[in-house]
């Protein structure tokens, strides 16, 4: 008998029950939502890395320059500290593939090369962007025996207002995802600690601290919170693998590092905001009039 009553009374009653169960619903879809969109967040910023990893310039030399001059003039490209990788493009070499790809000899009868030397040039991530390239290109083409520098501003110009025009919802929308999920776990914690609103008072009234009446509180909100974390990950990464087929495991392929860091992210902020709401919602009864707990 005495074991049945104990039974009883650790179990929790239906209404706080459903009460708990909505909350981590509420929080874990919510959670979900901002992990699918720090997922796109991740491949954008992996396909503009891989986008700026291929921007490349051609830097074109004089064709009459001497030996010395455009070997300096060579190095002093390939050393500059926004080149990832330089390949020297020989006019005799590029002149006989124009050749192959025109179908007819040109040099026979121009009677020269009439191709300059060039340099194809790959620049790294980190200059990838339209100002940083400016500048590189300023100096390639302040160097002795430089011609010019050719390179797609227009191109890497559009690239980076297309990735603004995405990124900028984006951020905007997890914004919303947070209110949502801090207005949704403020709701439902509120109802919980509602229920347990005249304890609260007895606490109080008995000279308990009002660090030690949140405790608990505060403790359940992050296991919630925690909880609702994991699940919203899980659901994601369920739903990466399923899109895997479809989609081709190349397209949404998260490094482990990656996932790490969703994993962790989501956790803290599931945490973060259990522990938030549920103290707003004590402070909420911490302050109140007796009068109005009825």
């Amino acid at each position: 008998m005495a074991s049945k009553r104990r039974t009883n009374k650790n179990r929790l009653p239906a209404s706080q029950a459903t009460t708990t169960f909505t909350t981590v619903v509420g929080m874990t879809l919510t959670l979900v939502l901002i992990g699918l969109i720090s997922v796109v967040s991740f491949l954008g910023s992996r396909w503009e890395k891989q986008l700026r990893q291929e921007v490349r310039i051609q830097v074109y030399f004089l064709r009459d320059l001497d030996t010395e001059t455009l070997h300096t003039a060579l190095a002093l490209v390939e050393t500059d500290e926004a080149v990832a990788e330089a390949n020297y493009i020989d006019p005799e070499e590029a002149a006989k593939k124009l050749e192959i790809d025109l179908g007819e000899s040109f040099i026979e009868f121009l009677g020269y090369v009439p191709l300059p030397p060039a340099m194809d040039v790959r620049i790294r991530p980190m200059y990838g962007n339209s100002e940083k390239l400016s500048e590189a290109v300023v100096r390639m083409e302040d160097i002795v025996g430089v011609a010019d520098v050719v390179w797609q501003d227009q191109l890497l110009a559009k690239i980076e207002k297309t990735l603004d025009r995405l990124m900028i919802p984006l951020i905007s929308l997890a914004g919303i995802c947070l209110l949502i999920a801090l207005a949704l776990m403020n709701n439902t914690v509120r109802l919980t600690v509602f229920a347990k609103r005249f304890l609260i008072r007895n606490m109080q009234l008995v000279g308990a601290r009002s660090r030690f009446i949140r405790r608990p509180f505060l403790k359940q909100g992050f296991l919630l919170g925690v909880t609702s974390g994991l699940l919203a990950f899980a659901f994601v990464v369920t739903a990466l693998a399923l899109l895997k087929g479809p989609l081709g495991t190349s397209a949404i392929l998260l490094e482990y590092k990656t996932l790490s860091i969703l994993a962790g992210g989501l956790i803290v902020l599931g945490g973060g905001l259990g522990v938030i709401s549920t103290a707003l919602a004590v402070n909420r009864y911490l302050r109140l009039d007796v009068s109005k707990l009825h």
